[in-house]
């Protein structure tokens, strides 16, 4: 009697509080609706408040007062409201009722969302998902497919809070176009989460990730093939149309495997650059092997590349686009692919039926989409399934086609090379018999032509053996010829006198022009023999010539005691004033050594240096040299002429281009003949 009256007024409790209060259009929880109607979306009816107090996740706290809304938060354009611009920390109640048959029933709470949330029942937290803070230490948390189970202990009315923070909702309208600002929320029984969400989860995990597993391996193994043979387009771009495929069944799954908000909402971003990478793939790929005027793919190429970018700007155009732009990919894949079929293309019907399969199922599950607006069948048991079933088949259908195409090109390069095979051993046997009928012609040539053979290599070895001793001879004269003239030219010039017959004349701007000269050569004349004088210049201007060389420095000529070189021709060198500057420190070192060594058997000498432009050339039919002419040649003397014994004398022009790199005493203005008055500079032995 008891348990009757109990009963009876439990069923009473929903209409009395209607009745009584009428504030609460409260969700009516009852076992059996559970066990055998699955899970209930309550995303209706919530209270909500943009504020934080820890008294709201009380059961008795009033908040018939809150704004009713969606627990979506979704933003209305058409009719703004307060929660349009929520972007913090708010509180969510939901008020329902159970029976006494939920009495100690598990139940499944699941939540979906982009933010940070606290839920309770009935004031005891039973669940967090993130951290719920402020602004900076808010940690954001998408809870899919990770529900809290709990249980009703007693049966009337209870209440659902949930503390609900969203800092990144303003950001994530703005960058990921998701309106999504609040969250999605439902209840079921613990046991068919257990039977059929959970195992839904494995299901759709189990088959995302086998799809990404099949095409990644397809689109690397062609990419491969095209590595190994890159005049294979069609496999680059069959890589490139699995892998995309790989990746479009890797993001969904990323979507319910991963709790991260941003790498969830990503696919705003990832989702159009794959599509486009279908789109001009599959074009690319039917158009290089089925067609040879590939302007079609160009246009189609450039107007998916700008998908990504029209669906940025716009999601619901950018819809629009793909779905233009799928009506005229895939109708040009299904007549490249036929008109293949009626040429009797090698290979299309294999490759075809594949791609026309895949093709034709999304050509018309597209149309379908565009007309019914829905993929939602009214006989899910028996359509559903089906449309599963031709799904997956439609999708393997490429994998399968392209393996049966490999199957079937290894098996027909194979039975080639078979035959090719058979015909080199018919062409071996034909050669070995030939070879052995002539072998029998030549054995029985051989003693006549053993005796011509001897005779004709006693002359022709007679006759190699004069021709090299005439071609040795002439070598070693056109070794000597060569030594010669590198020792008047240098070496360009030799080169191209040789090979044309002259050399003409040509400017240079930017050269060093050094010059030597030894100090009273004519008293140091008197001190020694003419033979002792002329061994001391030849040991001289053997080193300047050793020294030179070590900087590419050109020697000109010798003058009697003067000694001319320029650098920076006949080969232009940037360095020509540092290097003519080392060279001169260098010969002026050896001629101090050289000094020590022998004393007043030597020569004091003085060196200048100018730098400037020369025209150098050959002049002349006989007894030709390699001379330089110009004003710059004429400066360089008379630095040479203004310097000191033992100095480098400089020119303004070349100190500009040596000062970073060397001390220098400026001497002021010194009259020169012909020149007036120059800036000169002497060079001391220190580096800077």
């Amino acid at each position: 009697m008891m348990k009757t009256l109990v009963a009876f007024l439990f069923i009473l409790i929903p209409f009395c509080l209607s009745g009584k209060e009428n504030k609460y259009d409260m969700l009516f929880l009852q076992k059996d609706s559970l066990i055998h109607g699955g899970s209930r979306e309550i995303e209706q009816n919530w209270r909500f408040y943009a504020g934080d107090d820890p008294a709201m996740a009380d059961t008795g706290y009033d908040d018939s007062k809150w704004d009713i809304v969606n627990s979506k938060l979704y933003k209305d354009e058409d009719k703004p409201t307060a929660t349009d611009s929520f972007n913090g920390i708010g509180w969510f109640r939901y008020h329902f009722l159970t029976d006494t048959g939920m009495q100690f029933f598990p139940l499944a709470f699941s939540i979906t969302h982009y933010g940070a949330s606290e839920i309770y029942l009935d004031g005891v937290l039973m669940k967090k998902y993130g951290v719920v803070s402020g602004p900076k230490n808010t940690n954001p948390h998408y809870p899919v497919y990770s529900p809290f189970i709990a249980t009703i202990r007693y049966p009337g009315h209870h209440v659902l809070a949930v503390r609900y923070a969203n800092y990144n909702a303003a950001r994530n309208r703005k960058i990921y176009d998701n309106d999504l600002a609040g969250f999605t929320a439902k209840v079921s029984s613990a046991a068919h989460f257990v039977d059929f969400e959970s195992q839904n989860f494995i299901f759709f995990t189990f088959v995302l990730i086998l799809l990404f597993g099949i095409f990644i391996a397809l689109g690397i193994a062609h990419l491969f093939l095209y590595l190994f043979d890159r005049s294979s387009r069609s496999n680059l771009f069959f890589s490139i149309f699995c892998s995309s495929f790989a990746l479009l069944f890797f993001a969904p799954w990323l979507g319910i495997a991963s709790s991260n908000p941003d790498i969830v909402q990503s696919h705003h971003f990832s989702i159009p650059v794959i599509i486009t990478a279908i789109c001009i793939s599959l074009s690319g790929f039917v158009n290089t092997l089925f067609s040879k005027r590939l302007l079609r793919f160009r246009i189609i190429a450039i107007c998916a590349a700008l998908g990504p970018i029209v669906y940025w700007i716009h999601s619901g155009i950018g819809i629009m686009y793909y779905g233009i732009l799928f009506v005229f990919v895939l109708p040009e894949t299904i007549i490249l692919i036929i008109g293949a079929l009626y040429r009797k293309v090698e290979g299309a019907r294999i490759i075809g039926i594949g791609v026309l399969l895949f093709s034709l199922f999304s050509f018309f599950t597209a149309l379908y989409l565009v007309i019914f607006q829905s993929l939602v069948f009214d006989n899910e048991s028996v359509w559903e399934l089906v449309f599963l079933f031709i799904t997956g088949s439609a999708i393997l259908s490429l994998p399968i086609s392209m393996s049966l195409y490999l199957a079937w090109s290894f098996a027909s390069v194979n039975r080639k090379l078979t035959i090719n095979l058979e015909q080199v051993k018919e062409l071996s046997e034909k050669t070995i018999a030939q070879e052995s009928e002539k072998n029998k012609i030549i054995e029985s040539q051989n003693e006549l032509l053993e005796k011509e053979v001897l005779i004709r290599t006693a002359e022709v070895i007679s006759q190699k053996n004069e021709i090299e001793k005439q071609h040795n001879e002439l070598k070693t004269e056109k070794e000597k010829s060569d030594t010669l003239l590198l020792n008047i030219l240098p070496e360009e010039i030799a080169d191209e006198l040789k090979e044309k017959g002259f050399s003409a004349a040509r400017s240079f701007n930017d050269v060093s022009v050094l010059f030597t000269d030894f100090v009273d050569f004519t008293k140091a004349g008197e001190r020694m023999s003419p033979q002792e004088l002329v061994d001391e210049l030849h040991v001289c201007f053997k080193t300047f010539d050793e020294i030179i060389s070590g900087y590419g420095i050109e020697k000109i000529k010798t003058i009697g005691d003067a000694y001319l070189a320029v650098g920076g021709l006949p080969v232009a060198d940037p360095n020509h004033a540092v290097n003519a500057v080392k060279a001169a420190i260098d010969i002026l070192d050896f001629m101090r050594r050289r000094k020590q060594e022998i004393n007043d058997r030597t020569f004091e000498i003085r060196i200048g240096i100018h730098s400037g432009s020369v025209v150098a050339g050959i002049v002349g039919i006989k007894k030709f040299a390699y001379d330089i002419w110009g004003d710059t040649v004429n400066t360089a003397a008379r630095m040479e002429q203004s310097s000191e014994p033992g100095k480098i004398n400089i020119s303004e022009s070349t100190y500009l281009l040596v000062k970073n790199q060397f001390n220098c005493i400026f001497r002021g203005k010194i009259e020169a003949k012909n020149k007036g008055e120059l800036n000169m500079y002497f060079v001391t032995n220190n580096l800077r």
